[in-house]
Formats: C-alpha cells, structure tokens, sequence
C-alpha cells in the first residue's frame, strides 16, 4: 500500500484518512502514544551472510529488536539512531507542544510523530482551521535523517510525510536535523526557542489569511487577479485557427487552461464554498487558484501519473510558483 502504514496512534479523537491504527480522544504523554502505536522498539546491527553463511565484511543488518524483522543492510560505519530519541524530543517539548499522532512506516524502517504547536492555531474564517505542527521523523534505513520541521500537515502515513518534507524543502525550511544521538541533545535544548519563533511566524501568517478573508473581491477583480498570477502564460499571441497564423490575436483569459475552473470555484463551486465567509473575497479568490493546482491540474491521462505530476509541481516546479504568486496578489488586494 502506498501510505506504508503500519503501526500508529492517534489523538483528539481525529483518525486519519486511511482509518487504521488506534484513535484516542484527548491527550497522552509522549511516552505512552509511542508504546501504543508499538514505535518504541530498538534497533541494532547484526552480522549480514552470504549464501555459503560466511559474514560479509563491511556490512551489518539492521534489525527491529521486538520481532526481529531486518529493516535494511547498511554500512558498519552506519549509527543508527534510536526511537528513544524521538520520545526524548517529544517529553522535552510537552510545555509548548501536545502529541497529535505517533506513526511506524514500512514495518519500522520509518518512525514519525506529530505534535501541535500549542498557542499556533486558529481559523481564517469561522469554520475553516488552520494548525502549525511539529514533525519528528527518523528512519533505520537510511531513507531520511533524525530531524524535525514545521508543518501545516498532519502526518499520519508516508504521503503525508512526504508532502511535509516536500513543504519544508520547498520553502527551504531549516530543518533540525542530525546524523547521531548524541546531536540530539543540542537540538533538544534549541527546540523551545525555535518553536517560539515559528508561533509568532505562524500567528503572522494567520493574520495575512484572515485579512484576505476580510477584503471583498469583485468578479471585475478577479479577472484581473487571474490575469497577474498567470501573467507568465498570458504572453504573446494565440491563433483562432489553428495553424493560420493570419487569425493571431493576444491571448486573454479564455485561453488559459485554468481559466474554467478557477472562474468556478470563485463562483461557488470549491470545496468550503459553503462559507459564507469566503465567498467573494480575496481568501476565496486564492483558494480558488490553489485548489486547481493542488487538485486538477497535470496533462497525464494516467490519474495516478496525474496525481505525481502535481505533487511535485506543488512542491518543487510551477506550481508551486504560482501558488507563491497567487499569495502576494491576493495580499496586494
């Protein structure tokens, strides 16, 4: 299954999408989530054999220590990094943070926990919330470092770890990240300062949100925020006829591919439509834009093809360019 869940926990009575694991109301100390979603096991690196039994210099065997599943071959200099140090991290951050979900990936070769960043959360318009996470991830097969960023995602399978990955590298997030345990305490001790300046980052970024929620935005508006977010795509001619290059005339807004659905998202047909908070405002003209990126855009007939096309257009290629732009236009409103 593509989301490698496993093994989980999670809390406030929010289950995740692919509705496995355990689902608890309220809260939970750091150390208890992590033994009910079975993340506090061991790791250690045993001898690797050739087909003759003999040991292969060089090369040790990274082994779960609870039931003995090998989770990856690596390298004899390769020190692994314990789920001790995840649970750490969470217990040292119970003050600014509550545990929101605890999963193990792929069998355990990935462990991840997420955390709300107390204090960082709130609504842009009455029924539409917006929450800053903490996310603590390491792996036992090399596939990702011991580190920690600062996401709007909940990560709850290897999906939506991987698009709060693909988040902080796009926004070019510094990450805490370290190669060994004992890295981790300095990381540790620096964690309630940086929790702190993302709070106030975050609680500024709402602020923005909530005053495009509150600036009206004509259809007139809206043509012309379309027209600056695609501007890009808007440049140069088009033909009436195909191949005629005696019926070119500048392009207009009927020509981008966009241009359908995002006209209808604004006019009521996205999802949270229903708000009346968002309708005919600046947050609607924006959420407009990155529904369709998020959601429709891709050429792919394949719609799993599709689906990877947009993702990392989201994170990494055009898209994510236009949702940048898409954001200053509307504040510009």
């Amino acid at each position: 299954m593509a989301h490698q869940f496993s093994t989980g926990v999670f809390l406030h009575n929010k289950p995740a999408w692919h509705q496995l694991g355990f689902v608890i109301d309220g809260e939970l100390p750091a150390r208890e989530a992590f033994r009910i979603a079975k993340a506090d096991f061991q790791v250690a690196g045993g001898p690797v054999f050739d087909q003759d039994m003999r040991p292969i210099p060089g090369y040790q065997a990274i082994t779960r220590m609870d039931n003995g599943k090998t989770l990856s071959v690596m390298t004899q200099t390769y020190t692994p990094i314990q789920n001790e140090a995840l649970i750490r991290v969470a217990e040292a951050l119970h003050e600014d943070t509550s545990m929101d979900a605890v999963c193990v990936l792929a069998d355990g070769k990935r462990v991840t926990f997420t955390a709300r960043v107390r204090g960082a959360e709130g609504d842009v318009v009455p029924g539409d919330p917006v929450q800053q996470y903490l996310v603590a991830c390491t792996s036992h097969d090399g596939s990702i470092p011991f580190q920690l960023l600062f996401s709007p995602v909940r990560v709850v399978c290897q999906n939506t770890l991987s698009a709060a990955l693909g988040l902080a590298a796009s926004q070019r997030q510094s990450n805490g990240s370290v190669r060994h345990t004992k890295n981790a305490d300095a990381l540790i001790r620096r964690l309630p300062e940086l929790i702190d300046v993302r709070r106030r980052q975050f609680l500024g970024g709402l602020e923005e949100l909530k005053q495009m929620a509150a600036t009206p935005c004509s259809m007139a508006q809206f043509r012309q925020y379309i027209g600056s977010v695609f501007a890009d795509q808007l440049q140069g001619t088009v033909n009436d006829v195909r191949g005629d290059k005696s019926t070119a005339r500048p392009k207009v807004l009927d020509d981008l591919p966009a241009w359908p659905s995002v006209l209808h998202k604004f006019a009521g047909d996205a999802i949270g439509s229903d708000l009346v908070a968002s309708r005919g405002t600046a947050w609607g003209a924006y959420q407009a834009i990155t529904e369709y990126i998020s959601h429709e855009s891709g050429r792919a007939k394949d719609p799993l093809d599709a689906a990877r096309q947009r993702l990392e257009s989201v994170y990494w290629g055009q898209g994510s360019g236009i949702i940048t732009r898409a954001h200053q236009q509307a504040l510009a409103i």
